[in-house]
């Protein structure tokens, strides 16, 4: 019984795995050669499996290993936890530190840019892929860092008028120096004192300016 149950644990753990290489090869394919260029073999062949694995894993198709590979990137975006944690929720300060942060570091690998330049530049001929990418986890954060912001604006410790445009305000301020240079291709990853230089330069100007 017991060689059964190791057995098939040891099963488990080789599937998981194998799908964790597969989606790896993916992101790598997605971002050298495009949504359009991708193809299931091609992701075979880079993972080192048989292509039926492949197929095996994701049925439905590019679209499906796309949707996962989108889902396990984001996975690395902590902003949900970070907005309903007891800290961040007693001082907008420390929340919007540890949120910038978040944003700075989940940047700052150059596949993660990669995917970013991808999907921007591809999303118009496939509007079901940029969907994904948006709805995979950007949308989700920028709606907790909203409804994070706006509960403070309740309580009166910040006086924002308009929560979802401070959010984006305050994301451009990040964004705008640590990110957008690096999608069309200039520059490399920042380095980490200049990110948190650029945080807590963020953090300053929207507390200073929105705290009462």
């Amino acid at each position: 019984m017991a060689a059964t149950k190791n057995a098939g644990k040891k099963t488990a753990q080789s599937a998981g795995a194998r799908r964790d290489r597969i989606l790896d090869a993916a992101l790598k394919v997605f971002v050298e050669r495009g949504y359009e260029g991708t193809s299931m073999d091609g992701v075979a062949d880079e993972a080192g499996v048989a292509r039926r694995t492949v197929y095996n894993q994701f049925p439905e198709g590019k679209e499906s290993l796309f949707r996962m590979v989108v889902t396990r990137v984001w996975t690395g975006f902590p902003i949900v936890d970070i907005t309903t944690d007891a800290d961040a929720m007693a001082d907008p300060e420390v929340g919007l530190h540890r949120i910038g942060m978040a944003v700075a570091e989940f940047w700052a690998p150059p596949l993660a840019v990669g995917l970013l330049r991808m999907a921007i530049g591809e999303g118009p001929r496939f509007p079901d892929m940029i969907e994904s990418f948006f709805e995979g986890g950007k949308a989700p954060a920028l709606h907790a860092i909203v409804k994070y912001i706006k509960s403070f604006t309740k309580s009166g410790v910040l006086q924002i008028s308009d929560p979802e445009l401070a959010t984006h305000q305050f994301l451009g301020l990040i964004n705008e120096p640590l990110l957008w240079h690096r999608v069309i291709g200039l520059g490399g990853t920042p380095k980490a004192a200049d990110r948190k230089k650029t945080v807590e330069s963020a953090v300053k100007l929207f507390i200073n300016y929105y705290g009462r």
